[in-house]
């Protein structure tokens, strides 16, 4: 339970600490707020099932998509910043989530080296993720963008053991397009021209990689 709600290559001493700190059995229905905008940080949520997106509202009024939380990922990492959460976290479907303290972290963190050295890597990886959404905005090309956005999500469900390639997409055409900055009807554009390409197969909410690699390949040009 450890490993789901936190993944982390702890020794077995660190893991049933660990254990012991993190609060589950938590769920949302759709729609509902995980992380209130402007709340004080009190917490770190790890998604079990279903998904989140990070979200907030642009000086015209428009909502913006920050992130997307599929399972096994961190929320709440950005209130590490100042100490409150820069933006609203709403479950895309049914979530289960587990929650775990700002405060049993913090000692945790003192007293856990290997837990040191995972939050560390969260951080990095939250900064990665956040430096390739912005690359990506800069693509001029709908479809490297789109593409760009399928393949970071097949790599993010394989380093959960989940399907790379055939996955049921829980995020709305009009949250990808408020995530790639685009409008709802370049998106279904781009859908359409990869699926003529025979790169993807969509069959309502379930969507299938075809040709990752020609994905993988636009998205770099």
């Amino acid at each position: 339970m450890a490993r789901i709600c936190l993944p982390a290559n702890l020794s077995a001493q660190e893991k049933r600490v660990l254990d012991r700190a993190v609060e589950r059995r938590r769920e949302l229905r759709a729609g509902a707020r995980l992380i209130r905008a402007g709340a004080r940080m009190d917490a770190l949520y790890v998604v079990r099932s279903g998904s989140a997106k990070s979200c907030g509202v642009l000086s015209d009024g428009e909502e913006y998509v920050r992130a997307f939380h599929l399972p096994g990922e961190v929320a709440g990492l950005e209130g590490f910043a100042e100490g409150r959460h820069s933006c609203e976290v709403v479950a895309l479907e049914p979530l289960s989530y587990c929650r775990i303290p700002i405060g049993r972290l913090e000692l945790l963190m003192e007293t856990l080296p290997g837990l040191r050295r995972e939050m560390l890597r969260l951080l990095g990886r939250s900064l990665e993720e956040a430096q390739r959404a912005r690359a990506e905005m800069s693509m001029i090309d709908a479809r490297a963008r789109l593409a760009g956005f399928l393949v970071d999500l097949s790599r993010r469900l394989e380093r959960r053991n989940l399907s790379a390639t055939h996955f049921r997409l829980s995020i709305s055409r009009r949250d990808i397009a408020r995530h790639l900055g685009l409008t709802l009807e370049t998106v279904s554009r781009s859908l359409g021209a990869l699926r003529r390409a025979s790169w993807i197969c969509v069959r309502a909410r379930h969507v299938e990689l075809l040709r990752p690699e020609a994905l993988a390949a636009l998205m770099a040009r």
